[in-house]
This record gives structure tokens, sequence and C-alpha cells, in this order.
């Protein structure tokens, strides 16, 4: 009788099969699988392979892989949305990068804009999305902890590659129009089945419990304000997709969807960085990820210096400056949203972390899962304290 070892190789070749076509390979051999720890996938299922196969030469080529793989739950299939999100991030991969990659290389771009994993092709199957992505850990990359905020001269350099990734659409859009309506499009028929409705419920609910748990710590003008944000959710979670100036966006900017690779171990200098979670990439405005970025990442002691942050962008390359903060102020208040809720995970502990598969096989609705309390509510309280005080300070919410 096969193992449950062998059976997940045998299928995880058959995979690879599809996913590998390009690089010619015979004789795939599946050497060691391994898995990230249980619920550290939100989204989708991670599995770590060692990979190798005869070339045309028939030498050896050997492959370190990252397998990322949907959710099997049938419970959770049956919402068309989680679908959408496993297909538009394959659009992403298979089409919209290698999109962006070429425009880039034949306009000469000195620095372009290369800041996410190595795909290596991608299956489709029944009840299952894959995508083959190179295992960056293994090139040094590796996450920032969660419960940390980001240094600055981390914010400047993930910044500063949002900038390369906005100013592609802005260029490509005046100069290959065609072929970047046509990108849009493709995005945008996958992400208008997201309704908004239970995200609204969501975060009213994370609003609810900071407010709860600062009410001894906030001057209580502040924390009106804040609840009183809660009329706002859904116009917010609306305009900043459809109104505005737009760009193809990441979409997923909190901690543990960047990658960093450092020049030194001690220091951390920063040297690369690698963009992961493009399943609710779509058409909106800069200014969501910007904000779901910094509000989320950012420490009390750089919140201050946001308009100097912001500059690090080079806006000017995308439209003028005045226009950006005009638009900035309107459309920041989605990562000030976004923090409400991204603070409470940056805080939970390893047994707190949810596994969305045995929630919703338990009849949990997908949204629900997200709704119980943590233990460390001291950093969650110290974490969001500040994003608040920011925000009502200069008029954002």
């Amino acid at each position: 009788m096969a193992s449950p070892k062998s059976d997940i190789k045998s299928e995880i070749k058959s995979w690879l099969k599809v996913a590998l076509k390009k690089e010619n390979l015979t004789d795939i051999v599946v050497n060691e699988v391994g898995t990230t720890e249980k619920g550290d996938g939100y989204m989708g299922d991670i599995i770590f392979a060692s990979v190798s196969g005869k070339t045309e030469g028939q030498s050896t080529k050997d492959f370190d892989l990252v397998l990322k793989c949907s959710k099997q739950s049938q419970a959770l299939r049956e919402n068309p949305q989680m679908i959408l999100i496993y297909l538009n991030e394959i659009l992403m991969y298979d089409h919209v990068f290698p999109t962006f990659f070429k425009f880039q290389q034949d306009k000469g771009i000195k620095n372009p804009f290369n800041s996410v994993p190595k795909c290596y092709g991608t299956f489709k199957g029944e009840n299952i999305e894959v995508i083959v992505l190179e295992n960056l850990k293994k090139s040094g990359y590796e996450l920032w902890p969660k419960t940390k905020p980001l240094e600055r001269k981390h914010i400047d350099f993930v910044i500063k590659q949002y900038g390369k990734l906005h100013a592609i659409s802005v260029a490509m859009r005046e100069q290959q129009p065609d072929k970047f309506e046509e990108l849009v499009k493709r995005i945008e028929e996958n992400m208008k089945g997201m309704a908004a409705g239970p995200m609204v419920t969501l975060f009213g609910g994370c609003i609810d419990e900071t407010c709860e748990l600062l009410k001894n710590e906030l001057d209580e003008n502040i924390l009106s304000k804040w609840r009183s944000f809660k009329g706002q959710i859904e116009t917010v979670l609306g305009t900043t997709y459809s109104q505005g100036f737009k760009v193809i966006i990441h979409g997923d900017c909190w901690n543990n969807n960047f990658m960093h690779k450092f020049e030194n171990e001690t220091t951390k200098e920063p040297l690369k960085v690698a963009m992961l979670d493009w399943q609710v990439s779509r058409y909106a405005s800069p200014i969501a990820d910007l904000s779901y970025f910094l509000f989320t990442c950012i420490s009390k002691e750089d919140i201050e210096n946001l308009d100097e942050i912001l500059r690090v962008e080079d806006p000017d390359v995308l439209y003028p400056f005045h226009q950006f903060l005009d638009e900035w102020k309107l459309y920041c208040k989605y990562g000030i949203l976004m923090s409400s809720f991204l603070m409470k995970i940056c805080s939970t502990e390893k047994d707190e972390v949810v596994d969305i598969t045995e929630s919703v096989d338990s009849g949990k609705d997908f949204f629900d899962t997200f709704s119980g309390g943590i233990r460390n509510t001291e950093l969650y309280k110290k974490r969001m304290r500040h994003i608040i005080e920011y925000a009502v300070k200069h008029d954002l919410i």
C-alpha cells in the first residue's frame, strides 16, 4: 500500500509535468517534500519540494521549489470568490508579469521592477490550482518578524519597488494601450465578483474591538472619530477600487507578503525584496498599495515622517505630487482600515493562527474565522494606537 508521502510525491509529479513544460524535462523525480506550519498559508497551502529531472542533453537539473496550492476544501470552493482569487494569481504569473517584464526589457529600463519570485509554471486541475515558484529561502530571503514594524530603510526600499511596479501601468497605458487594456480587462473579470459585505462586518468588529481595548488610554474625542469610521467602511472599500487614478496593484501588502534579502545580516541593509501573494491584485488606486503597506508595517517613530516617506515612490512619475496628495487624503483610509484587521493578525501567537480549512469545514463562515479574540492584546493595542492617533490628528478618517 502506498504511503501518504509517496501519494503526495506522485501528485506533485503530475502537477510538475505540466508546470515545468518549458524546462523540457524527462524523468522528473520528487526527492523531498515539506510543508509550512498549520495556518501559515491563509489562502492556500504551501509545499516545499526538492526536484530533479533530465534535460534534453541528459544532464540532471535540480530545482528547489515552492508549490502554492489552492485549498481543496469543498466547503471553501463552494464560494466562487475563492476560485476567482486563485485564478487571478495564476493570471498575474502567467500573463501580467511576463508582459510587464518584456515591456521593461524592450524599453531598456536599467533598474526594472522584478520584485517577484521566479515562476516556473502553473497547473489547473479538478479542484486544484498550483503555482510553481522558486524557493526564495534557498537564495537567502527571509520574512521579517510579523510582531515588529519594519525599519525605515526597509519601508523606503519597498516603497521604491512599488513605484517601479505602478510606473509600468502608467507607461504601458500610454505606449501600448490595447495590450494594457487587455490585461486590465482580464483582471477586472476575475475580481468583479468579490463582495464587500462580509468584509464590512469583519472590519467593523475590529474597530469595535480596538475601541474597547483603548477606551481607558485614548481621548474620547479620538475614540469617537475612530468608532464613527465604521460608517465609512463600505464606501472606503468601493472607492479605492473604482475611482481616481488607477494602476495594476499588488493588493495584499502586509508583513508576511514580503521576503527580504539583506546585504549584511547584522545591519539588515536591504538588498532585494520579493512581493508574494498576488491573489487580490487588481486595477485600482496606487494608494491602495501604499496605504495598506505603510499603515500595516510602519513604526510609531516613522509614522510622523509619512509625508517624507511618500515622496520616496517619486509619485511625480505617476502624476503631479499635489494630485497624489489630494488622492492620498481620499484613499489612504483604505490602509487605515486594513490595519485594524492586519495588526490583529500580526499580534497572534503560533497556536492562535486560524486554519481556514478546518474552520470552514466545521461550518463557520469564511470571515467569521477571523473574529475570535487573541491573547496578546497589549501588542495589538500598541500597534494600533499610533495609527488611530495619526489618522485622527491629520483628519484622515
